[in-house]
């Protein structure tokens, strides 16, 4: 299967290098209506939306009365933002092909996209009964209702469309995320489970159940749902994909990689799975075959900005900072909202001694998302050395109001205000980090051995010894 889209892939490749060296060399070449379809269709796939919208233009001075070509036009225009032009073409080729679905369908949309949820709601209720594809209909039904903030009329379509359509994702996507949020896990449980007794051997409905349970943080209960899944169709590749997940999320690393490796077989490599394999080859501590799949990952898809996080993780971890420098700026270049990848960026500088690029990466890992415990303490050490002593205890009261249980925070900060020689501040967030967390007070022995001389914190912390062994 993956090599006849493999082959269908190139051939519309090739195609598509024939229409473009055609227009650079100002050939009138001849393409049949088809054969510019899908030069259309192969732009729009690759999200080239611009040379989509170019490419049907110049094919309907070619064939003007294409009602296909018109309806790729419209599409392109809608993601060129172009939305009202594309509505103009869409209710002009409904006029022309009334209960043409492919029609329906992208005018629906298109009116989801400009706000017209009533027209575009009834405009699919009363195609329902005509439809081909009643599955796709209810689908969009539901998009349409949860935007209303109608769950119980989403959640029925949604519903719909999977008992048409056991493995429709996106459909299967949206009750998991209305389960999280209206918290109706057991209707949603039940539903599933009702599948499973009238088919025990529906493959879809098991591995439904586990997306559930996954999203439950019920991993093996998920993982015995896969299990199932998997012994009734054994190149369910979704389900070996999600089964790989779950045994990360249990820590069980060689079971993911060998989930990972079985998805993997059954629908060949992407740039998705060889980065997840590669990351549980990495959390197996197995650095050199992690490089080899991240580089494989970004190979496949170099726009895939997790592959090259990945291989800068590993860079990191072979203490090669100069080459995970390289990799983490690939990936912030391709995602630079990513709070993760400019801590990675900020470790790798600081282990080069750069520590204003590390800073500056720490703030935009701050400012991206506040929260991540390891950016405020490394930041402030950072601020520390550079003798920016008020910024260091900012930044570690700015991590206490993001973070106001974690008492290594509070410990960190006693010291550096000690060391400023603020004691009656220094003693105040002592006595708040003792009684948060007493057995943690040794990090202040770590980080300032000379601490058990200053009598005073020293009976501070006996009288909180006393008071947790009273308790």
């Amino acid at each position: 299967m993956t090599g006849d889209f493999d082959n269908e892939w190139d051939e519309d490749r090739e195609l598509v290098e024939r229409f473009e060296n055609s227009l650079k060399s100002n050939l009138d070449l001849y393409f049949e209506e088809e054969e510019l379809e899908n030069i259309v269709r192969f732009y729009f796939d690759q999200q080239k939306f611009v040379k989509a919208l170019k490419a049907s233009e110049h094919a309907l001075e070619k064939f003007p009365f294409s009602v296909e070509i018109k309806l790729l036009k419209a599409n392109c225009l809608i993601f060129n933002d172009e939305l009202d032009e594309g509505l103009d073409i869409l209710e002009s080729i409904n006029n022309l092909s009334p209960n043409n679905e492919d029609i329906v369908l992208a005018y629906s949309n298109a009116l989801m996209i400009a706000g017209n949820m009533k027209e575009a709601i009834g405009m699919l209720e009363d195609f329902l009964p005509l439809a081909e594809d009643k599955a796709e209909v209810h689908y969009l039904l539901g998009n349409l209702y949860r935007a209303e903030n109608d769950s119980e009329k989403a959640i029925f379509h949604y519903k719909q469309c999977v008992k048409l359509r056991i493995n429709h994702e996106d459909a299967l996507f949206q009750l998991a995320m209305i389960t999280e949020e209206e918290g109706s896990f057991d209707e949603i449980l039940i539903f599933y489970q009702e599948f499973i007794d009238q088919d025990p051997y529906s493959a879809g409905a098991w591995y439904n159940m586990g997306v559930v349970y996954n999203r439950l943080g019920r991993y093996e209960e998920a993982i015995q749902a896969y299990d199932y899944a998997l012994i009734i169709d054994d190149s369910f590749a979704s389900a070996y994909f999600n089964l790989g997940n779950a045994y990360m999320n249990t820590e069980q690393f060689e079971l993911a990689l060998e989930a990972y490796q079985n998805t993997i077989n059954c629908e060949g490599a992407n740039a998705e799975n060889c980065c997840y394999l590669a990351a549980a080859y990495e959390k197996m501590g197995q650095i050199d075959m992690a490089f080899k799949y991240f580089k494989k990952s970004a190979k496949l898809d170099p726009e895939y900005d997790d592959a090259w996080f990945g291989l800068g993780m590993c860079m990191l971890k072979k203490e090669k900072f100069f080459e995970a420098i390289h990799y983490f700026r690939k990936a912030i270049k391709l995602c630079n909202d990513n709070a993760t990848y400019w801590v990675g960026l900020a470790d790798a500088e600081y282990n080069l001694g750069n520590l204003q690029a590390s800073s500056e990466a720490y703030e935009e890992a701050i400012n991206l998302e506040p929260g991540i415990m390891e950016t405020y303490v490394n930041l402030a050490i950072i601020y520390f050395d550079q003798n920016r002593f008020e910024e260091t205890v900012d930044v570690m009261k700015e991590g206490i109001e993001e973070l106001p249980e974690e008492s290594e925070l509070y410990y960190r900060l006693v010291v550096y205000l000690l060391r400023m020689g603020k004691y009656k501040e220094a003693f105040s967030y002592l006595e708040n980090a003792l009684t948060l967390n007493f057995e943690k007070h040794i990090i202040l022995y770590d980080l300032m051995p000379d601490i058990k001389k200053q009598k005073a914190i020293f009976k501070i912390i006996s009288q909180y010894r006393e008071d947790s062994s009273a308790s």
